[in-house]
């Protein structure tokens, strides 16, 4: 067993029983689980939640035990920062794991039925009570609190959205007048956020008690009138089965895993509707014998889970993923490109050929036409139906591509602009890189500028993929770029209010979502430049919609835009730059330096994006220096004001 620094987290002795104690940093922790195994031997790892990080150890034989999705059905719970971690890590754990534990038909369900999923080995390991919950209350152990009230319900659980406390105090609420005399609403777990949930239902007698021993927690359940469970989402629903421990009746949602845990032995209605909470709430509280019947079957509910029928699920997995080939499958994937194109006869035949003369055979094509005047449609019908076209008007570019990405069934997508080429392979390795990197989301290469005449002029600045590096400047290459269809169908289209850096925007929107972002050193691509395209021609408005991109998938621009924009607007934009630039060759800097100040006094004020950028900047000191950032993260642990400011 693998732990952070003190004690592990669960002793069990044995002979065939070791514990490591490893370095609390991630990276530092996983790169010694890695060289540990390899020491041991190890034939598979058991790994408890999936995290971004992972020990050299192949992952085919790794079991990822993951309870739900939920952050994949309710992601406005989530932070946009927690969001997009959570979306790594589960995907590296969903597409790349040998195999997924989970504890119930519906999260099993959700898994089978994700994007990211590749494995076919999702097995249930159902969980049971654990031997700290099924102790016997005493007399005594029932907090003050709570004996003031002649009955009570109870929920133990952190206030977290999809708990549902809001609307489980409104159905308290509505029940309250007719519910006997001196009925309370308990509640215990991490009270952070009470304060903000309570609000408008003060003077109702809700009791929030906090973090209370194992002892207190049976006895609150054991004295309950019933547990109140309307929990939006659930993977499984571990107090039902304490409930079921005490003879406890059980309201609860009729949603998710919960009716499959629980079974005949509860009372289950929507959890978004009020009045059915509370005529729950009035019914076993008033209607004679419910309480007797609910009692009896949830003792009997509680025996259908214990703890052999997982750990043998567990051990019949760590044998499979034992003999687990070490590399993934190799899948032919339909490749889909979209080509967009208006009056670029001179380029168009070259950039289709490009296409149409890979080595790897699984490719479909198709031409967005925006009725074009010159010949282009010409071209195209000579082709005849080696490829598909379309000519019809369209609002632009980014339009034509949003249509005809539509309109292809690939899983693997692209576009490429006319009067860009692709290099001969690599679509081969495109598709070599998705299979052997599945959690992989999006993938570019490297590329060549090239002029008019198709010779080479340059090589474009792709760089290895971070967060920050993209928000510093455009380091993936557009026709060196393949992404997955997966997350078009979680981010959705292109965004047709670009004019010149929409895929700019969409590399942010998708990075920021979560996405997996790779970079390989082969060169797939050439990228033209000439006087009519749009990098060249609309400099002016590239950076006031970079700006903008950055402002809102970011919180901030990178001080190099500041750089390109006044050394744009002071050389470039006007017929005395040249002279200008000879004059003075660096003025362009002081005015950017300002403007750039100006815009981290605007983050300053604003909570909300200091918090995001915030996370970004430890992104990459984390990643440069381990050493720093263990100390942020202890002082973030040990500091109630760093917690509340940088969520």
């Amino acid at each position: 067993m693998f732990h952070r620094p003190g004690k592990p987290p669960i002793m069990i002795e044995g002979d065939n029983v070791e514990y490591v104690e490893l370095d609390e940093h991630p990276v530092v922790f996983y790169e010694a689980m890695g060289r540990h195994c390899e020491t041991i031997g190890a034939d598979a790892i058991i790994r408890t939640y999936p995290q971004e990080q992972h020990p050299a150890f192949p992952m085919t034989r790794q079991i990822f035990v993951i309870p739900d999705i939920q952050h994949e059905f309710y992601p406005n719970f989530f932070s946009d920062r927690v969001l997009s971690a959570r979306r790594r890590a589960f995907a590296y754990a969903l597409s790349c794991g040998g195999a997924i534990a989970t504890m119930t038909g519906h999260s099993r369900a959700t898994m089978v039925e994700n994007g990211w999923t590749r494995t076919d080995d999702v097995f249930l390991m159902p969980a049971a009570l654990p031997e700290e919950l099924r102790e016997t209350p005493e007399p005594g152990d029932l907090p003050a609190e709570a004996a003031k009230f002649d009955r009570f319900f109870y929920m133990p659980a952190n206030m977290w959205a999809h708990k549902n406390h809001r609307r489980l105090f409104e159905a308290f609420k509505r029940a309250y007048p007719d519910l006997p005399p001196n009925t309370g609403l308990i509640l215990s777990g991490n009270p952070e956020g009470f304060a903000d949930f309570i609000k408008g239902y003060e003077d109702l007698p809700i009791l929030h008690l906090g973090f209370v021993p194992h002892r207190q927690v049976a006895a609150l359940f054991a004295n309950a009138t019933a547990l109140v469970y309307f929990s939006l989402f659930e993977g499984f629903g571990m107090p039902l089965l304490e409930a079921f421990h005490h003879g406890t009746p059980v309201l609860c949602s009729n949603t998710t895993s919960l009716p499959e845990v629980g079974g005949d032995a509860v009372l289950a209605c929507d959890p978004t509707d009020e009045a059915a909470m509370a005529a729950l709430m009035k019914r076993i509280t008033t209607e004679a014998g419910l309480r007797d019947m609910l009692s009896e079957k949830a003792k009997l509910r509680v025996l259908a889970y214990d703890w052999e029928g997982p750990a043998r699920a567990l051990r019949a997995a760590v044998t499979r993923v034992a003999g687990n080939p070490a590399e993934y499958p190799q899948r032919q994937p339909l490749v889909s490109i979209v080509m967009p194109t208006r009056n670029h006869a001179r380029f168009i035949r070259e950039a289709i050929d490009s296409v149409l003369n890979q080595s790897y055979p699984n490719i479909e094509l198709l031409v967005m036409d925006g009725v074009s005047t010159d010949n282009t449609v010409e071209i195209l019908k000579s082709y005849g139906d080696r490829i598909r076209w379309i000519s019809e008007p369209d609002k632009g570019q980014t339009d034509a591509i949003n249509k005809g990405t539509a309109l292809l069934k690939g899983d693997v997508l692209a576009y490429l602009n006319s009067d860009d080429v692709l290099l001969p392979g690599a679509i081969e390795t495109v598709v070599r890189y998705f299979n052997d990197h599945p959690e992989c989301d999006m993938m570019y290469g490297n590329a060549d500028y090239i002029d008019v005449d198709g010779h080479v002029t340059g090589t474009y600045n792709t760089a290895e993929y971070s967060f920050d590096r993209l928000m510093a400047d455009c380091c993936i290459c557009q026709p060196a770029a393949f992404w997955q269809r997966r997350i078009v169908d979680r981010i959705g289209p292109f965004d047709v209010s670009m004019q010149t850096a929409m895929d700019y925007e969409y590399w942010l929107r998708m990075a920021r979502s979560g996405a997996i972002i790779h970079h390989v050193g082969d060169k797939l691509a050439q990228s033209r430049l000439h006087e009519d395209a749009k990098t060249l021609a609309m400099r002016g408005k590239i950076y006031e919609e970079v700006f903008e991109i950055c402002e809102r998938h970011g919180g901030y621009v990178s001080f190099s835009y500041y750089l390109g924009m006044w050394s744009y607007r002071l050389y470039e934009s006007w017929s005395g730059g040249d002279r200008l630039r000879r004059i003075a060759p660096g003025i362009y800097t002081l005015p950017a330096l300002v403007h750039f100040a100006s815009q981290l006094s605007k983050i300053g004020a604003d909570p909300e994006k200091a918090n995001y950028v915030a996370h970004t900047v430890f992104g990459v000191v984390d990643r440069k220096s381990p050493f720093l950032g263990r100390a942020v993260r202890k002082a973030w642990t040990l500091s109630p004001a760093l917690r509340r400011r940088f969520r």
